[in-house]
């Protein structure tokens, strides 16, 4: 997506929120303090840099950034001096917005624009500010400066603070319908971009993500372990040769590999009551004889398997240790 102009046409689905953003942006309408709220992947970073590129555009026509502006390439690299990103820090055990993040923010924010008649400020991941970061953003949008937009994105919007919430209007982004990922997808010359659309679970992002680290291969993969350890035909040669194979795997690959897994028991549970997240395979989910209780204890082992990825744990040992379990349980009466 970075690689796409700034404009709507370019954001996949969401027509209803677009038109609202459009609309406000083109009336002077646009909220001093806004919430971007939805599923990792769906857009919102891109909707809130389309949204920035208007507000700050020379000759906006509809809320539409004219895209040859100085404002609007300035925008786009990233180098508008009225235009301001906050980034999660990462380190190795974890993602956060820090306190002093958030202050260096403030201070380019009590400045006057220099470029254009406001100033435009991303906040991108802000569940993942830590509470002294939180509680600082809070003192700037409960006083804001007059010529200071807040764009707060978000995947889990309950984990902001209420009060944050509460002075912030909330524009929520659905999962964009398998259909117009698919045709995306097969627009730029992916194969297997049915299988990808379904998987993704109406997050784009997530079928890029899953395209580049051979998702569909991978559910492909936990689908047939499965379907042997139903059959009862997974042995103990499988288990230690899926372990040695797995040894140039990522742990955030196993971890995928584990999510596979609890979302085809998911449907496997709840076939009759939910929307499944597999729909494309579900005459073979049909001939995987698990029952309910099994089902879900299985999903609790790959949930506990997914929290030791987090230690030193040896990936091979944790792998062979993960199947084992996963067979025990069946053999169990």
């Amino acid at each position: 997506m970075e690689n796409f102009r700034l404009s709507w046409k370019n954001l996949i689905g969401h027509a209803a929120t677009v038109d609202y953003l459009r609309k406000s942006i083109s009336e002077e309408k646009f909220p001093h303090a806004v919430i971007f709220s939805g599923e990792e992947g769906i857009g919102k970073r891109f909707a809130a840099e389309i949204c920035a590129a208007a507000l700050l555009c020379e000759n906006q026509t509809g809320g539409e950034p004219c895209g040859i502006c100085e404002s609007c390439r300035l925008v786009a690299a990233k180098t508008h001096p009225d235009f301001y990103i906050v980034e999660p820090e990462e380190t190795k055990t974890t993602r956060n917005i820090k306190i002093g993040q958030i202050r260096e923010m403030q201070a380019e924010a009590a400045l006057r624009p220099i470029n254009s008649a406001r100033r435009v400020i991303i906040i991108d991941g802000a569940e993942l500010m830590n509470n002294a970061a939180a509680n600082c953003l809070l003192k700037t949008i409960e006083e804001p400066p007059s010529a200071t937009i807040f764009i707060l994105l978000t995947a889990n919007r309950s984990s902001l603070l209420m009060t944050i919430r509460s002075r912030c209007i909330n524009i929520k982004f659905d999962k964009i319908p398998a259909e117009l990922i698919k045709n995306f997808l097969t627009s730029c010359g992916v194969e297997e971009s049915e299988n990808l659309s379904v998987i993704a679970d109406g997050s784009l992002g997530r079928a890029l993500k899953i395209k580049e680290m051979g998702g569909a291969e991978l559910r492909e993969s936990a689908l047939n372990i499965l379907e042997k350890i139903s059959r009862a035909e997974f042995t103990n040669e499988d288990i230690f040769k899926f372990g040695a194979g797995i040894s140039d795997w990522s742990r955030e690959k196993f971890g995928d590999f584990l999510i596979y897994e609890q979302k085809i028991l998911r449907d496997i549970i709840f076939s009759e009551f939910l929307e499944l997240k597999n729909p494309d395979i579900v005459s073979r989910l049909e001939k995987i004889k698990i029952s309910e209780q099994k089902a879900a204890l299985m999903i609790e082992i790959g949930a506990e398997f997914n929290k030791r990825l987090k230690s030193n744990a040896n990936l091979r040992l944790l792998a062979e240790a993960y199947l084992f379990k996963m067979r025990n349980i069946l053999r169990c009466d």
